[in-house]
């Protein structure tokens, strides 16, 4: 719908249709199921047969290497690994990975005495996961402790999490990223508080008690070593600072239960992409038998806000620029490189493509920017047509603003 004021100056307003009440499907967001596989268990034609669940972009693929416990990797294992990962990229879908040596829960028991085993084992997956980089949301975990989730491990002191950072980072490459349980892990793993290379986090006990299960601590920074647990408050402050252009997520537990309002502040607050779609089942019925006004249910609701949500707002047109409103009404930042770009259709078909100077990973949840793009020669007799378009740099992926109707194009007039 157009709102014209003052023709003469060639100035008017395009207002975009508004926030759509659906979830809009886009990648490094969103809820996942679980797939586990056991590596020196090959079963091709399994992977034939799974359920992918085509309204999820998100997998979190699990290898069990507990069999390898007292070796390294043999091929056929590293062959299987690939075919999965393989199997994955095809179906487009966007892998959260995790290798452990326990899926019961025995760390000690499950996972190698020799830390040197670890430590080839993550040589020998590296050069898989990295020939899949661009599929490779993030990995979570360095091997070990229960679930691999670190924790029930003899390898937790931070000399070992420090080399096994370094380990995994060099076999993978310095592009994938790489989430630990706990943020004082994250500080636990780097050489130094100056350090850039900092781990980002996942939580599998969202919710499960005042700090997470034991993924945050009760004192406050300022009481706290360095690489000590710290408070919740302290340590959104300390993820936000470093880690926050890595994808934060897990699961949700049961232990707390919030009122609405509180539950999404803390999920804007902890900046969350990413939800397990099946687990805790008490938690997920719950929220899918809340009603939420136009939305049906809270967990529409949540499911919607994971990670981005781009709507567009408005969009000023004047004779030598369009400035454009962009909100992101979704919980966090994009964590990826993105490039939003205004493209004018001539008469003639070509096409005129205007990118903005702005990064939209510094446009955090519940947030709106105004865009500026400059240009010439803006007639508003003319015929021709302009839209938005995103694209996530990682993989030349397409993503969709989330107003009614929004495509992979919005037009503005």
């Amino acid at each position: 719908m157009f709102f014209w004021k003052n023709r003469n100056k060639k100035h008017f307003t395009v207002r975009f249709p508004e926030e759509s009440r659906e979830v809009c499907t886009n990648p490094g967001r969103g809820w996942y199921h679980i797939y586990t596989f056991t590596l020196d268990k090959r079963e091709k034609d399994g992977l034939l047969y799974q359920p992918y669940w085509d309204d999820e972009t998100l997998v979190l693929v699990r290898f069990d290497i507990g069999a390898f416990r007292g070796m390294s990797l043999s091929e056929e294992a590293l062959e299987y690994a690939d075919e999965i990962l393989k199997c994955f990229h095809s179906r487009g879908k966007e892998i959260i990975l995790r290798v452990l040596y326990d899926t019961q829960g025995k760390g000690m028991e499950r996972e190698p005495t020799l830390f040197s085993i670890v430590l080839t084992h993550m040589r020998q997956l590296g050069a898989v996961v990295r020939a899949y980089e661009s599929d490779i949301l993030i990995t979570q975990g360095l091997f070990i402790g229960n679930w691999g989730e670190m924790h029930g491990s003899k390898f937790l002191d931070q000399e070992y999490i420090r080399k096994l950072y370094a380990a995994w980072r060099k076999a993978i490459g310095p592009d994938i990223r790489i989430a630990l349980r706990k943020p004082s892990f994250c500080r636990m793993a780097v050489t130094n508080e100056n350090d850039k290379a900092v781990p980002g986090v996942f939580d599998d006990a969202i919710f499960g008690s005042e700090n997470h299960m034991g993924t945050f601590g009760v004192k406050r920074r300022a009481d706290s070593a360095w690489t000590e647990d710290w408070c919740i408050a302290d340590e959104i402050g300390y993820m936000q600072e470093t880690c926050g252009q890595i994808p934060f997520g897990g699961e949700v537990l049961s232990g707390q239960n919030p009122a609405a309002k509180e539950m999404l502040r803390a999920l804007c607050d902890l900046r969350v992409s990413y939800l397990n779609s099946i687990h805790e089942e008490q938690v997920l019925n719950r929220w899918k038998q809340m009603e939420y006004g136009e939305w049906g249910s809270f967990y529409q609701y949540i499911g919607a806000h994971l990670g981005y949500r781009f709507v567009a707002g408005s969009a000023v047109f004047y004779t030598d620029r369009i400035e454009v409103e962009i909100a992101n009404t979704g919980f966090s930042n994009i964590c990826d490189k993105t490039e939003l770009a205004l493209v004018r259709e001539n008469e003639d078909g070509t096409e005129e493509v205007y990118q903005a100077d702005y990064d939209l990973r510094m446009l955090a949840g519940q947030e709106t920017v105004k865009i500026v793009f400059l240009l010439s020669g803006l007639q508003d007799e003319k015929k021709d047509r302009y839209f938005l378009k995103l694209t996530r740099c990682r993989g030349n992926v397409a993503i969709r603003f989330a107003n009614e109707g929004g495509e992979e194009r919005l037009y503005l007039r």
